[in-house]
Order: structure tokens, then sequence, then C-alpha cells
């Protein structure tokens, strides 16, 4: 049966396994002061955890450095989301009791840069079973989806979907999140496209010069020219 991409995508492995330990070595070097300092309008009276500190740390930017590479080589978020700019990661912790209310995100973000973000992403950094609670819910046409992923996985979503983080009831719950500007500003239509995109590729590698598969590249290839916002 045909895998169909959503709007909302899992990106599994996101930091390979083996970068992991050096993320946990980099995070217990960072200080953390209340998030509702960099919480503006409604989402300030929702929000209740801890960020990485806004002063310059070494090991707070090394690890938003390797995030950032992570998310800009990665061949699926490419192809989904085709960013024209990230922003550089937060770092998110919950502990017992806190969490973060229903909310969307700002429609226009600045972190060293400012940035229309049109898809929001939540890097879980902590096994999910070593804290209970805390899942990512975002509201979808189906319902609320609740997200607890594994250490190293992400899940990417348009920022004008309501979401919210559940309550943390034991242990500690961190996270990086960060936001993307899209080559194609439309949901829809970025949708569309990695639709397109995704079955193109399975024709081409059963036959790379099939008359099927060049005609997709073509379709492929002027709606980007149509649609792109640059």
């Amino acid at each position: 049966m045909l895998s169909i991409p959503s709007s909302i995508i899992a990106v599994p492995h996101l930091l390979p396994e083996q970068d992991l330990p050096q993320i946990d070595f980099l995070l217990s070097q960072i200080p953390f002061e209340d998030g509702k300092n960099t919480a503006s309008g409604a989402a300030r009276e929702v929000k209740n955890n801890l960020q990485a500190s806004r002063e310059e740390n070494a090991h707070k930017r090394h690890l938003q450095q390797l995030v950032f590479q992570a998310v800009a080589n990665h061949p699926l978020i490419q192809s989904a989301v085709m960013p024209k700019n990230i922003l550089p990661p937060m770092i998110s912790k919950y502990n017992n009791g806190m969490e973060y209310g229903w909310h969307t995100d700002s429609p226009v973000m600045t972190i060293d840069y400012t940035i229309r973000a049109d898809l929001s992403m939540t890097l879980f950094l902590t096994a999910p079973e070593s804290y209970e609670g805390g899942e990512l819910v975002i509201h979808t046409p189906s319902g609320y989806v609740p997200y607890k992923l594994a250490k190293g996985d992400a899940i990417i979503y348009p920022t004008t979907r309501l979401h919210r983080v559940n309550p943390v009831t034991s242990g500690e719950r961190i996270a990086c999140v960060t936001w993307m500007q899209s080559l194609i500003r439309e949901t829809e239509r970025r949708e569309l496209l990695f639709q397109l995109k995704h079955v193109q590729e399975r024709i081409a590698a059963k036959d790379l010069q099939s008359g099927e598969n060049l005609l997709l590249m073509q379709v492929y290839s002027n709606l980007m020219r149509m649609w792109t916002d640059l």
C-alpha cells in the first residue's frame, strides 16, 4: 500500500544514536531559566517550563549547531519542508508539574534573526520511559494527537496548529524546539509537492528514464517555479 506523506512529519533518528552521549554532556553544562522570559502575549500565561539561559554559553551554542546541521542536512526535511530559513533551536526543560498549555506559536519569530514561521519542530532529547506525561499534543483535523517520541526523534508540524505539552508528572522532559520558513508558504501546496516528489522518487527507483518519471519531474519543477517564495 502506498504511504502518502502528511503535513505532520515524523523524523526518526534526526540525531544519530552515536551523538546522544555528546548531547547529554552538553545539556549538563547549560544553565536554565524561567521559560516565561521568552514568551509573549497569551502564551506567557500558559507557559510553565524552563529554557536554556539566554546568556552566551559555548556548550549551548555547540548543541544548537549540532541540531541545526542535522535539520538542514536531513533529506526528508529538505523534501517535505524545503526550508528557506531555520532558527537556532531553543532548549526547554519540564520538571514535575510543568506544562505548556494550549497555544499557537508566533507567526514571525526572532532568534538572532527574523523569519516567518511556517513550520514548528520538536526534537525529543530524553528517553520516553524516563518521565511520565509530557506528551506534545497537536490539534489536527482528525482530533487531538499525542506525540512522545524516542530520544533523538523529531516531529514537524504547521505552525498554524494549536498544540500543548501535557503536564510532566514525574521525571524530566528535555526537548529542542525550532521553527522554519519554507520556500513554499502555503501548507496545502507544500504537502502536494511533497506527495508528488514522493511518488516521482518511487517511480524513478524502478525506471529513471521512464516517461512517467520524466513527466513528474517536469510537473514538480514547474510547480516549484510557480509557487516558490524567495
